[in-house]
């Protein structure tokens, strides 16, 4: 009889604590992307991106050119030079790549800091607004919409979230 009374307290504890996480008095969703791709904010953020990778890419293809150039004199004087002085072209012109290349991956990685970063500024300058919406209208959970399978799409605050953000930027 006693197990009997340890199954039934154990259920009884189980069945409250899961309704009281599942039952939230008010929730919503928002679709975070949205608000990025088209608030002023965040279509400022990406034009400040794209600025930078256009330059960084216009940097790697005119030193990428004169990386060609260079192979193509080497080529060209392969059959003329001494063989000494052919293999310290070809060891400066591996230099030369091998510095390309971490330069190249120096933007690249540089670039994707401040990709994190300016998308991380983001977040820290909506989420006060997505705090007072939610106080205001009595929201206790917000939850990004890739996270949801199947949602009412009066729960859907996106839009009036990308207005705040409009107005507040």
């Amino acid at each position: 009889m006693k197990i009997y009374y340890k199954q039934f307290f154990i259920l009884f504890f189980f069945c409250v604590f899961c309704s009281n996480l599942v039952r939230a008095e008010s929730t919503a969703f928002i679709d975070i992307d949205y608000i990025l791709n088209n608030s002023n904010l965040g279509k400022s953020i990406y034009l400040d991106l794209e600025k930078l990778n256009k330059k960084n890419l216009k940097s790697l293809e005119s030193k990428e050119e004169k990386i060609k150039k260079k192979k193509d004199s080497i080529e060209n004087k392969s059959n003329v030079s001494t063989k000494e002085q052919l293999q310290k072209e070809i060891d400066l012109f591996k230099k030369e790549v091998n510095q390309y290349r971490a330069e190249k991956n120096k933007l690249l990685e540089n670039f994707k800091i401040k990709k994190k970063n300016d998308l991380g500024n983001f977040l820290t300058k909506i989420n006060p607004l997505i705090q007072i919406y939610m106080k205001e209208n009595s929201i206790d959970i917000v939850f990004d919409k890739k996270q949801i399978f199947v949602g009412n799409a009066n729960k859907d605050i996106t839009k009036e979230i990308l207005k705040l953000v409009d107005k507040e930027y």
